[in-house]
């Protein structure tokens, strides 16, 4: 008997905590699938689209897909959008990938610390939704991610410029005003 006043508190606070959110549930589970989804597709398109000849990172908010990463020919990155469109619950590709052999496995770890950096920072700073936010970093490209008004990724941007060893912001966000 007792556990059914935990389990109830527990429903009552999953869904207060999802009201506060600006995405769904559905939404959030869908991207859980597009992103891999996008990814075995691409990877189906052109041999060339897989490692070692490429580094494709595909990352999807809302339905909103970003490609981002190496591939050594225009007509590959090309490819790779026409198959991450074809993907069900995609609303929009952003397509930022770059004609460039593959980054070392060097960069990659400067991207990922430089990912948790900023992301870091995002949870330090209460003026930022960082959980609303999704960050991005290929090749010293910082990508911004999420469903915000425009006042807080402009903090989020300013946050992110301020941040040793980002290169260029790209910002890829929805807004909600």
């Amino acid at each position: 008997m007792t556990r059914s006043p935990l389990i109830l508190a527990g429903l009552l606070c999953s869904l207060i905590l999802v009201g506060c959110g600006s995405r769904s549930i559905g939404n959030k589970i869908d991207d859980q699938f597009i992103a891999p989804q996008v990814s075995a597709d691409i990877a189906r398109a052109h041999v060339d689209l897989t490692d070692p000849t490429s580094h494709i990172v595909v990352t999807s908010y809302n339905g909103v897909v970003l490609l981002a990463g190496q591939t050594p020919r225009s007509e590959l990155k090309s490819t790779a959008e026409q198959a991450a469109r074809k993907v069900q619950g995609v609303t929009k590709v952003h397509n930022e990938l770059q004609v460039l052999q593959p980054t070392s496995l060097l960069a990659r770890s400067n991207d990922t610390l430089l990912t948790t950096k900023i992301k870091a920072q995002m949870v330090a700073d209460a003026t930022v939704p960082g959980s609303r936010i999704k960050v991005i970093t290929e090749n010293g490209i910082v990508y911004l991610m999420g469903l915000v008004s425009r006042q807080e990724a402009n903090r989020a941007t300013s946050l992110v410029q301020g941040t040793s060893g980002v290169q260029k912001i790209v910002k890829l966000f929805q807004y909600t005003d």
